[in-house]
C-alpha cells in the first residue's frame, strides 16, 4: 500500500464574497439582538406579573388569617352553646323527675274533695 497524502487547497475569497458573508452575519446578528431584546422585555413582563401575583398571594394569606381567627371565635361560641345546652338538658331531666313526683290535676281535685269532706265531718262532730 502506498502512503498517500491528501493535499488541501486553501480557497481564496474575493472582496465581494467576504462582503456578502459579512452582510449575512450582520443580518443574523441584528436578528439575534432583536430576539435578545424581546426576551429581556418578556423576562421583565414575567417578573412584573410575578410581583403582582406575590402581592395578591400576600393579601390572600392575610384574609386567610382573618378567616381562621373568625372560625376560632365561632368554635369558641359553639363550645359555649354546647355547654349551655348540656346544662339545659340536665335541668330538664331534673324538672322531669320532680314533675313525676307531683300529683296530676285530677288526683289533686279528688284529694281536695276528700279534704273538704273530712273538714266538714270534723267540724260537725
Amino acid at each position: 500500500m502506498q502512503n498517500q497524502t491528501k493535499k488541501t487547497k486553501e480557497k481564496v475569497y474575493t472582496v465581494g464574497e467576504v462582503g456578502s458573508l459579512l452582510e449575512s452575519m450582520d443580518g443574523t446578528m441584528k436578528m439575534m439582538s432583536e430576539n435578545y431584546s424581546s426576551l429581556v422585555k418578556t423576562q421583565g413582563e414575567i417578573l412584573e406579573v410575578q410581583h403582582v401575583m406575590q402581592n395578591q398571594l400576600e393579601r390572600v394569606e392575610v384574609r386567610l388569617g382573618s378567616v381562621e381567627n373568625r372560625l376560632e371565635n365561632v368554635e369558641n361560641r359553639l363550645d359555649s352553646v354546647e355547654t349551655k345546652i348540656d346544662r339545659l338538658q340536665n335541668d330538664m331531666v331534673e324538672v322531669k323527675f320532680e314533675l313525676r313526683r307531683k300529683v296530676d290535676a285530677e288526683e289533686f281535685e279528688k284529694l281536695e274533695k276528700r279534704v273538704v269532706k273530712l273538714e266538714q265531718l270534723s267540724y260537725s262532730a
